[in-house]
Order: structure tokens, then sequence, then C-alpha cells
């Protein structure tokens, strides 16, 4: 299993880039801090509240989604290091993104921006964004079927 221990690897070198060691360094600063500590547990609470009926219904409610937020952005307010645990979350996230993008074309092949259901504004970017996961190496070509992009909502200028 071959992929088991890359997968190892990819973990490993992920524990060492700096949106993983900040997250965590984030992460320690709310817990030595009683009040952030605290607040920051309320807000898991009613996270997972929000994950677990998502799990059982598959719907979430707007009501529930808004209170989860309203909550966040408070605290955000609140909690200078509740604010800088998000704020590195968010370049986690991205990190994550990135990894996933790039695991993602390696397995099916390297779309052209132009072949993305993406404004023109945007297509400039995900090109660099594209080319930099390609890392100068040609990959094949991602197919887009006209099925792929069923139940995607377009840009009305958009041509497949």
């Amino acid at each position: 299993m071959n992929y088991i221990i890359k997968a190892r690897e990819l973990g490993e070198a992920l524990s060492q880039t700096t949106e993983v060691q900040g997250l965590k360094a984030a992460e320690a600063a709310i817990m030595a801090e009683p009040k952030s500590k605290e607040a920051f547990a309320q807000y898991q609470e009613k996270e997972r509240g929000l994950v677990t009926t998502q799990m059982i219904s598959k719907v979430v409610p707007e009501k529930e989604s808004l209170a989860l937020l309203d909550l966040k952005v408070r605290l955000m307010n609140k909690h200078p290091l509740i604010k800088a645990y998000f704020v590195q979350q968010q370049n986690y996230e991205k990190l994550m993104a990135m990894v996933n993008l790039t695991l993602t074309t390696a397995m099916h092949g390297m779309p052209s921006a132009n072949d993305l259901p993406i404004p023109e504004e945007f297509k400039g970017m995900a090109q660099q964004i594209l080319d930099k996961i390609g890392g100068g190496n040609p990959m094949e070509k991602m197919q887009i079927t006209p099925e792929m992009l069923k139940g995607i909502k377009l840009p009305p200028d958009f041509k497949s």
C-alpha cells in the first residue's frame, strides 16, 4: 500500500507548514486564557450541534446557521485570541483546498481555466493556481463533459 505511506508522508509534511503550525499555536493560546477558552468551547458546542443536525436531517435550518455565524462574529470581536484562531483556520483551509485540488488534478487531469465555470475576470488567477499545481510539468488535460456541469449554475456568458 504505497499510497498509505505517501499519505502519511504528506501528513507529516503538512504538519510542518506555517498554516498548520499557526493554527496549533492559535488554539494553544485560546486554551491558555480561561475566558477565551470558555467562549471558544461554547462556539464548538454549537458548531457540533449544527453538524449533528446536518448529519441526521441533511438540512441545516438557516436560523441555526445564522445564529452560529453571529456567535462567531461576536466572539471574534470580543476575544482577539479567537479572532486570531479563525484567521489561522482560514489560512489552513486555503492550504487544504490547494492540496485537494492538486490531488484531484493528479488523478483526473488538469483543467484549463477556460474550461472552468467561473467568470472571465477570475480565469487569469485560476490559471495561475493551476500552473502552480502542475509544477511546470505537463499533465493530461481533464475532459469536462456536459454531464459534469449539470446542476452547476454557470455564468450567462459561459461557453462549454
